[in-house]
Parts: structure tokens; sequence; C-alpha cells
């Protein structure tokens, strides 16, 4: 591993929202008692659910359309947007090269951008998919051919790198690293897919190795934190979806404490797990011809967490995007027709062709729907039916398949090669 100058003390901090306890969901009603902005620091939002507790959002787009506040060429790839305050953090390839992009959230202008190994080729498009995340005064980036970074989130200055292919012997994956990292308490849990190392837990500030654990090979999916109730409180634990298998892992030493084989064409496990607390159910979704969905309970004693499966079918088969999951009830692409799915049960309440395979997000009761062709839609979060509220070419593509950012009003979206940024607010 190569460490280079340590990061600075600095009066520069990035404003986060705290994680706590899950808050309730910000319903459209909720929304007219307070005004909450919110950040977007990590992968599908601060809690990693793709679910904005911001309000003050325009829930109608039949009457007007939102306008678009600035748009740019950026280099090519997959990855997502993360923002706190006026900054926005991307990555992308320039010819040979992939950069890690800090933007000016309000103009769309190049602050910095740090040079973050070779560019990725692969002909469904170049450049990284993973996502650079974010916490205080620091931005965590991995490029697709494994080039992991810590930067100065105020200049981009290198505190430490290393290439997480090359350290522990791995394969890159066919469609390359896609993994986003994990903040957990001092741990930056990756997905490595090594031997003896799926899962490598490196100290965020150093970058030393805390533990490695599992042998699998890489999926495309990003870890999640969680904590499962029980008896003696909640007790801490992580799901990493590998390449062939779902893992729960004990955070403080990676030990494995279940496992359950999940195999799909290509090792296509791409979604986030989702978690829901108050029942115990973890859920995941895969697509091609093996895609399913998978739901699990989940119980804990003594420190130790076991899983068992309640329901597998293919009701639900999430292609490169996942679902949200609000008041028990899931909203997600089964490949390219979107579904509503009861948790509970696995049974579809409706289905409609909306915008075409896509991408999607939520705030204030409501949906925010990026189909792959740059067409985004409003859609009410009801189980009753789909009900449209509008919808705008947000950008003319033919490859929008990353998901979308929203932090403080605005909503940035991407395709292979452009940025652009839209406000949702409500005039004031």
């Amino acid at each position: 591993m190569k460490i280079l100058a340590p990061l600075c003390v600095m009066s520069f901090c990035l404003l986060v929202a705290a994680v706590a306890v899950p808050d309730p969901v910000v319903t459209a009603a909720d929304a007219k008692a307070k005004l909450v902005q919110e950040d977007w620091p990590d992968w599908r939002g601060v809690r990693r659910d793709g679910i904005s507790r911001q309000t003050g959002l325009s829930l109608d787009w039949t009457a007007g359309k939102p306008k678009r506040l600035w748009q740019r060429e950026l280099g090519t790839g997959y990855s997502s947007m993360t923002v706190v305050g006026d900054r926005l953090f991307t990555m992308g390839a320039e010819q040979d090269a992939e950069y890690v992009y800090c933007l000016d959230a309000t103009d769309g202008s190049t602050l910095w951008k740090v040079h973050s190994g070779t560019t990725f080729k692969n002909s469904y498009g170049d450049g990284p998919r993973s996502t650079p995340i974010i916490e205080g005064e620091r931005v965590y980036a991995l490029g697709a051919n494994g080039d992991l970074l810590c930067l100065a989130a105020k200049s981009g200055e290198v505190a430490w790198q290393t290439n997480i292919l090359k350290q522990f012997g791995g394969k890159n994956i066919i469609w390359g690293v896609s993994t986003t990292p994990l903040i957990d308490g001092k741990k930056l849990v990756i997905n490595v897919g090594a031997k003896q190392a799926s899962v490598v837990a490196f100290d965020k500030t150093s970058g030393k190795v805390i533990w490695k654990s599992h042998d699998d090979v890489a999926g495309y999916s990003s870890p999640i934190r969680i904590d499962v109730p029980s008896d003696d409180g909640p007790v801490p634990h992580l799901v990493v979806w590998c390449g062939k298998s779902l893992v729960g892992l004990k955070p403080s030493d990676g030990s494995v404490q279940w496992k359950h084989e999940w195999l799909t064409t290509n090792d296509m496990n791409i979604a986030t797990p989702i978690f829901e607390p108050k029942t115990r159910t973890l859920y995941v979704s895969a697509s091609r011809g093996t895609g399913r969905c998978s739901a699990y309970r989940l119980t804990a004693a003594k420190g130790a967490v076991a899983c068992k499966e309640i329901y597998t079918n293919k009701q639900m088969k999430n292609h490169y995007n996942s679902c949200v999951l609000l008041n028990g009830f899931l909203y997600g692409f089964d490949n390219n027709v979107f579904r509503c799915q009861e948790l509970a049960s696995g049974k579809i309440l409706w289905t409609d062709r909306t915008v075409g395979k896509g991408a999607v997000i939520s705030a204030q009761g409501h949906l925010i729907v990026l189909g792959e062709k740059g067409e985004m839609a409003l859609v009410e979060a009801t189980t009753k039916a789909y009900t449209e509220k509008g919808r705008f070419q947000a950008l003319t593509s033919k490859r929008a398949w990353t998901p979308p950012a929203l932090a403080r009003g605005k909503l940035y979206v991407r395709d292979l090669e452009r940025i652009t940024c839209i406000n949702i607010a409500t005039a004031k």
C-alpha cells in the first residue's frame, strides 16, 4: 500500500446529516410542518436506502416541468453522485485515466480533480462504476480497476491509496469493480473478491487492514451496516452480497455468522440489500435468466445473528438498480417494468411500464423514477395503483443507468457522458 502525506487539520468541515436510529419516512403531509434540508453524502443517500428526508419539494410536475439549473460534459462512467453542502463528488474517465471530481454543486464547475487510476474499458461504457463517499473532511473513492483512494474533501490531497486487487491477489470482474465502500465506525469495508479476502475492512484513517474474511468472488453490490433487534439490545451486523453468496459478518472481526448461496448469470448480484428492522426482514433481488428476489428473517441472540429464508420468487428482478422500501412495500424495477411489491409476502400489487428500465429514489412519500433513456417521472408512493404526477426529459441518453442524487431541493442526474442539475424545490 502507498501511504502519502496525512491530511492536515483544517477548519474546513463538510456537514453530513447524522446517522442514528432511522427516523420515519417523511410524507407529503409531514412536509408542510417543517422544512428539512438533507445532503446526499453516501451511496443511495444518508442511510443507503435511496430515501431522502428532504421536504419542500414540488410534488406536481404536470403544471410545469422542473427547471434545469446547469448541465455539462463529464468524463465517461457510471459513478453516481454524492453531495454535501455546495460540493458534488463523482468519478469519470478521460481517455486512459480515471479521475475523482469535485464540482461546485451550484454551477457544475470543477473545483478539483484527482487522477485515480487507469481507465476500465468495456463495450457497455468505459470508466468507473463506484461512487465516492464523504465523511467529514475526507472522500473515499474506488476505481473500476481496483484503485482505492482517501482524499481531502477540500483540496483533493491524497492521504493514502492502494489497489485492492493487487494487494490481495484478486481478479477484476466482467463489468469492473462496482461496489461502493462502506464506512462503519473506524473501518472502511469493501467487497474485494479475493481468495480468503472476499470482504476486507481497512482502517479508514491509515488504510491499514483491520481484518479480511470469506472466500468468494466480488459482486457488484454495495455492503450495508444494520442493527438487528434482540432481547439484549440491537446487534451490529454487516450484510455483503458477493458474487456467489449473501453473507452476514460480525463487524468487529469479520467472522461469517451466516451464508446463503446466491448464483446468478455472470455473478450479477448488483442491487443493494434492504433491511426492515421492525420485522427484521432482509431483502435482495437480482436479474437475468437466473434472477429472483428473496426475503430472509434475521434473529439475534447473545451478540450472534442468524438468517432464515422467508420466501423466494421471480416477481421482482432488479437489474442494475435497487428498490426503495416505504411502509412495508417495495417499489422498483422488475427488469423493464416498474412494480409495487409487499415485503412481507412477496405479492405484487401493481405493475406499470412507466419510463422503461431505470432507477428509483424517494422523498416526501413520492418516487422519483429515472428511465435509462433519460426520461424522469414523479410517482406517488401508493399501493393502490401506479399514479404518475408528471414527467420530463432529464437527459437525452440511451445509458442513463446511474441512480440520481437528491440534496437541498436539487436533483443531480447523470448518464455515461454528462451530468445535469435540476431544481425540484417549491418556489419560495
